[in-house]
């Protein structure tokens, strides 16, 4: 269950432009990126929240094909949203990372989020963009509210076979990988 937290966190493992150090700096594609980061603050000041919204959200990747339109499933694994506010009770719960591909010659880097209230995904994305592109390019994109759709990334037959089985509730990703789109 992820935690409740109002106000946005971020979590930025660029390394800084600076010589010292340089030799612990990983760089992926035409980034520099930290290895490892700590979190440091006061007992009870949400350190633990940062894991727990990660935790979070690689589960329900892993895991949201199976809620389907089972709402009982769902309600056991649906946010916390911060409730100590009116207007953000009701508010969706937004995840996003930026990632490479442990042992991708390409070195591509991918950014991938998904946005989710107390009825299911309310928004989904994955972008990549070629070690010396300057844009990322969609590879998919999902937005409920307006049924926006695009699937651009994926072979046509997986195209399809996506859209026959989404369900409101499972993540795009997730369904990709239990029907092996590649």
């Amino acid at each position: 269950m992820a935690y409740s937290q109002r106000d946005e966190a971020i979590l930025d493992l660029s390394a800084a432009k600076m010589t010292e150090f340089s030799d612990r700096v990983v760089t992926v594609g035409s980034e520099k990126i930290l290895p490892f980061a700590a979190i440091y603050g006061a007992n009870a000041s949400g350190k633990s929240n940062i894991y727990n919204v990660f935790e979070y959200m690689s589960v329900y990747v892993v895991d949201s094909f199976k809620y389907g339109d089972e709402e009982e499933k769902f309600e056991e694994f649906r946010p916390t949203p911060f409730l100590f506010e009116s207007t953000s009770a009701s508010a969706e719960s937004s995840f996003e990372v930026y990632f490479t591909l442990p042992g991708d010659k390409s070195e591509r880097t991918y950014n991938y989020g998904f946005c989710i209230n107390k009825e299911g995904v309310t928004e989904e994305w994955l972008n990549s963009k070629a070690k010396t592109a300057r844009k990322y390019s969609t590879v998919f994109y999902r937005k409920t509210s307006d049924e926006d759709l695009d699937l651009s990334g994926f072979p046509k037959r997986s195209r399809d076979n996506i859209q026959i089985a989404l369900e409101k509730q499972a993540l795009i990703i997730s369904l990709g990988a239990k029907l092996k789109v590649g």
